[in-house]
């Protein structure tokens, strides 16, 4: 039993014993105070504040919903509940027996045990219809964590807490993409239950993540869990046999999250592409993967990766690490393993010997040679990644701007090679091949890539407190999605993060 119930149960009785008791109150004044005790009760939350039942949050209104449930799996570490008027042609009890024994020691051996507000010791999963306004072959949520489960219930709030370790999945949507993938619900438990993991730490030293590495981190997560690799993104990174991915990652930010919903696939793919590279490349064996996976999220040395900067100083410090091929500063480094990845990803590998590089804003390019370094840090090396080898990006779109953390692949056909602009910009690069394609991106951070950067954190109620922001929202994204097929996407991008500032700059 939770404190708000030894708290408020009694208020209740004495309120109870008060307007009931009093022999001088008239059968009208008792049924009146019958109503009052009601509309306390529901007040309080009903079921979901005496019973079994849990609070979800309607994403579109932002208001939380309790859902009646009932439980269809239980192990040591987890319990999973059902919406209990939702039909689900899956086995949910294989599936917390899956979770309890496969999925939740392989991710907290890499990203740390969870917290436990409750003392229950256990996470709860609940299968639901999840309330994000989705419609047929539109963008759907397909799973999510609400970081207002980690605060105590304020029952004065449209937004309530469970005070416990929730995760909620989709039960309609989903269950039916495991059709085209058996792996669907099992992954995006284990997408879902790093974004639980991570946000205590966030909590912990004042931080919010950047979601790019928050969301690519939970699509590796799915990999550690067994459910890898990611066919479906990566063939969309590449714009492979998926018509909602069409031109791949061309043109498209790694970074800027906050406009064009359209794009929404991508940039998962995108963040899974370069996180799962970065954790490949981080060591030789798996032991030295989870550490720098590990102290991504717990830290190490007082640095997490909330930011692109700390991310590249912990990466810094992985096993594998070569500063000798990749720099010192974070800057550098996360131009050079940028323009690695690009490179191979839109198979321009034969002229890595000639990167420009522009390294401060107004600078003149100058010329770097990656070629060594790419044989430390091949595509080929990962098993995952070899995909995106046989795929390679090939687009047919010319883009005329730039983002900060895009690619712009370019051919002569296109209109010319593409100079850099006289008014460079920091970390502008460009990579030709043959003198008649390449491609031109930006690897820089709005950011910046100061180590200690951080963000504001989330109020008791799960918003953010006070931040310029502009936020990419739920209804956007499902509303602007092709309709070529169900688009899934993690509810936490519309509860937590907050928008960042990027820049679009015309390419001259």
């Amino acid at each position: 039993m939770h404190l708000k119930q030894f708290v408020l149960i009694p208020l209740i009785f004495i309120t109870s014993f008060t307007f009931n008791c009093n022999l001088l109150n008239s059968e009208k004044e008792k049924n009146d105070d019958l109503i009052l005790l009601v509309g306390l009760y529901s007040l309080l939350g009903g079921s979901c504040f005496t019973g079994p039942d849990l609070w979800a949050r309607d994403l579109v209104s932002q208001n939380s919903v309790c859902i009646p449930v009932e439980m269809v799996g239980e192990g040591s570490n987890v319990v999973v509940y059902k919406e209990r008027s939702l039909s689900v042609n899956y086995d949910l009890a294989k599936f917390a027996k899956d979770f309890d024994t496969i999925t939740y020691p392989k991710l907290i051996t890499t990203f740390g045990t969870p917290s436990d507000v409750d003392g229950d010791g256990k996470v709860k999963i609940l299968v639901m219809d999840i309330k994000d306004g989705a419609t047929a072959n539109s963008a759907y949520v397909a799973g999510y964590y609400d970081p207002v489960n980690f605060f105590p219930d304020n029952f004065f709030s449209p937004i309530r807490s469970n005070y416990a370790e929730v995760l909620y999945l989709d039960g309609k949507e989903l269950i039916a993409a495991l059709s085209r993938d058996p792996n669907a619900f099992a992954s995006t438990a284990a997408h879902e239950f790093q974004h639980l993991l991570r946000y205590p730490r966030m909590r912990a030293v004042n931080q919010t993540d950047e979601i790019w590495i928050n969301e690519g981190t939970s699509e590796v997560a799915s990999d550690i869990a067994g459910y890898g690799p990611q066919t479906s993104r990566l063939d969309c990174y590449s714009g492979v046999t998926d018509s909602r991915c069409s031109d791949g990652i061309n043109g498209v930010s790694l970074l800027d999250w906050d406009n064009n919903s359209s794009n929404v696939l991508k940039q998962y793919s995108f963040a899974y592409v370069f996180m799962r590279y970065l954790y490949d490349s981080s060591g030789t064996t798996e032991a030295e993967r989870q550490t720098f996976f590990r102290n991504s999220v717990v830290g190490s040395g007082g640095i997490r990766a909330n930011s692109t900067g700390s991310l590249m100083s912990l990466f810094r410090t992985s096993a594998n690490f070569n500063s000798t091929l990749l720099g010192s500063q974070n800057s550098e480094v996360f131009f050079r393993i940028y323009a690695l990845l690009v490179t191979q990803s839109f198979g321009l590998t034969n002229n890595l010997s000639s990167v420009e590089y522009v390294n401060a804003d107004g600078a003149t390019a100058t010329t770097v040679d990656l070629s060594s370094a790419s044989g430390n840090y091949l595509l080929a090396n990962s098993t995952t990644l070899q995909r995106i080898i046989t795929n390679p990006v090939t687009p047919t779109i010319n883009r005329t701007s730039i983002k900060q953390g895009a690619t712009n692949f370019y051919t002569t056909s296109f209109g010319g090679t593409p100079a850099i602009p006289g008014s460079s910009r920091k970390n502008y690069g460009r990579v030709t091949s043959g003198g008649n394609k390449g491609v031109f991106f930006w690897a820089d951070s709005p950011s910046g890539f100061n180590a200690s950067a951080k963000y504001l954190p989330t109020s008791e109620e799960g918003t953010t407190l006070s931040a310029p922001k502009k936020p990419r929202s739920l209804k956007s994204v499902i509303e602007e999605t092709p309709t070529s097929g169900p688009t899934p996407i993690c509810g936490i991008e519309f509860i937590n993060d907050s928008a960042r500032t990027f820049e679009s700059i015309p390419i001259e």
